[in-house]
């Protein structure tokens, strides 16, 4: 992609990665965020919007034309098949935006940190096409906690959330860099800048 590789970020559900990412945002990164791609895609007008109505067909359809989100995932959710159809709709999409995007802000500007915020980069292979990874971790009663009190679901069902993912051990065995998010929200913004500024000589060398 450039004569340098993005950054690729990630971290499970509850670990503080979306602050992160934002941080990294503010402090002038290009942040190129799957999840919000991956929201947009069935979008009217996308290309995966073409292809699901064409897949499922148009009774997925609201009245105005919009896909129905709901009537998809009941019929997904339900066909592991079906979902890996739509899996295979949607995912090369965000990874040509995420390409596409990353390829237009590098030509404008080089000097630009460009950093794919992806939570599942290491099972998607995405990995594979980043210079750097940089994992984001906390540990796991205090992400149940800020699951609890973000979502109101219960503990138990806290816990199946995040075991559901790849464990944090094995994203940590994986990841050149680790911003543990144990304190307070000062200390994951310092040891963020750390990272970040560190991220930043990288790109001299």
């Amino acid at each position: 992609m450039s004569t340098y590789a993005p950054i690729g970020l990630t971290g499970g559900i509850a670990s503080g990665k979306t602050t992160v990412a934002q941080l990294f945002r503010s402090w002038g990164a290009f942040v190129a965020d799957a999840d919000d791609i991956s929201r947009h895609a069935l979008d009217v007008g996308t290309p995966c919007y073409e292809q699901t109505v064409g897949t499922f067909g148009r009774h997925i359809l609201l009245p105005d034309g919009a896909i129905d989100r709901k009537k998809v995932a009941s019929i997904v959710f339900s066909d592991p098949e079906a979902l890996a159809v739509l899996n295979g709709i949607i995912h090369p999409y965000v990874h040509e935006v995420i390409l596409t995007d990353s390829e237009r802000v590098f030509s404008e500007t080089p000097r630009r940190l460009i950093v794919w915020d992806v939570p599942l980069l290491f099972e998607t292979g995405y990995d594979r096409e980043v210079g750097k990874t940089v994992v984001v971790t906390a540990r796991q009663s205090l992400r149940i906690q800020r699951i609890v009190a973000r979502d109101g679901s219960t503990k138990a069902a806290a816990l199946r959330r995040i075991r559901a993912q790849m464990p944090d051990r094995e994203k940590v065995k994986r990841a050149d860099m680790v911003i543990r998010n144990n304190g307070s929200l000062e200390e994951l913004e310092t040891r963020t800048r750390e990272v970040f500024d560190e991220l930043l000589e990288t790109m001299d060398r």
